[in-house]
């Protein structure tokens, strides 16, 4: 369960963001002697505004690094503050940014979408100079930055940071309830969707995370039988090196995920675990870091 400060954090931040977000212009704020930080706002090709927080390096290097939240999760949580200092201290300009279905509430969108939201904030760090980037997915994000690369191609890829990666969404509810009612959700969705009630609302249990309001068109793009949210069959495509952390006492997925992931990622992938950390890595953020800035060391990008 979060801690307390960890909730009064998040029902804080977004109201902090949103006053932000309304001046103009934004301002830029010192974090330290070498690096600083933005809140920006930045518009997709199909009109969705999306918010997010750039950490500026002193003396940028070729790579900027993109990060992205997992289910419910937004620019501002879990360690993507902490993480963007320390990269811009190191030289990363560093964005974190919310994809459209950030935060809880009603999830409408398609998976698709957060190809779009990707792209946008890759062109974003392309516009400040950065011709190689790094995307780091957290959780359900390992998912988005794999699908973007299957569906893009996208050359300017460098590397690849998978954190907490659930493995197959649908594989994952199995996991959680067993065969039969991950597909009784799966099946009701597709009922639905074929009567025209693709955009209704639908209850769906989520186990240890709780009760969610889905659309139809939501819960199939992730979990359906056309799926393209599959970690598996989009690293595939993934031709750049990957690192993949687990945390030793995530108790949110499958503890044999992230060997999984790595076999998919083939014989180069770095498989680390921390020892003790938990899905968000609360409480062991400096290990994670020193682990991801360490491993984009020694490539140099």
């Amino acid at each position: 369960m979060p801690s307390f400060r960890t909730l009064l954090s998040n029902a804080l931040l977004p109201l902090c963001v949103a006053w932000a977000m309304a001046q103009t212009p934004p301002a830029r704020v010192s974090t330290s002697a070498v690096c600083s930080s933005e809140l920006v706002a930045l518009r997709t090709n199909d009109g969705v505004r999306l918010q997010g927080i750039v950490f500026h390096a002193a003396k940028p290097r070729r790579s900027a690094l993109l990060l992205v939240h997992g289910y419910g999760g937004a620019f501002y949580s879990a360690y993507f503050g902490k993480l963007g200092e320390a990269a811009a201290q190191a030289g990363y300009d560093t964005l974190a940014l919310n994809m459209r279905d950030h935060d809880a509430g009603p999830k409408k969108s398609s998976f698709d979408d957060n190809q779009t939201d990707i792209a946008t904030g890759a062109a974003y760090l392309r516009k400040l100079g950065h011709k190689r980037l790094v995307l780091l997915g957290q959780s359900m994000g390992t998912n988005r930055v794999l699908y973007y690369q299957a569906a893009s191609g996208d050359p300017d890829i460098a590397a690849t940071v998978l954190v907490s990666g659930p493995g197959d969404l649908f594989e994952w509810n199995v996991w959680q309830f067993g065969k039969e009612k991950a597909q009784a959700s799966v099946d009701e969705a597709l009922n639905r969707q074929r009567v025209g009630r693709n955009e209704e609302l639908m209850l769906v249990d989520l186990g240890p995370i709780g009760w969610a309001l889905y659309t139809p068109r939501y819960l199939l793009s992730m979990r359906g039988p056309d799926r393209r949210s599959n970690p598996y069959t989009n690293l595939a495509k993934v031709k750049n090196p990957i690192l993949i952390v687990q945390g030793g006492a995530d108790k949110l997925i499958a503890p044999d995920i992230g060997k999984k992931l790595q076999t998919a990622s083939g014989p180069t992938a770095v498989l680390a675990n921390i020892a003790g950390a938990e899905h968000g890595f609360d409480g062991h953020e400096s290990p994670l870091i020193e682990k991801i800035l360490g491993w984009l060391n020694t490539l140099a990008p």
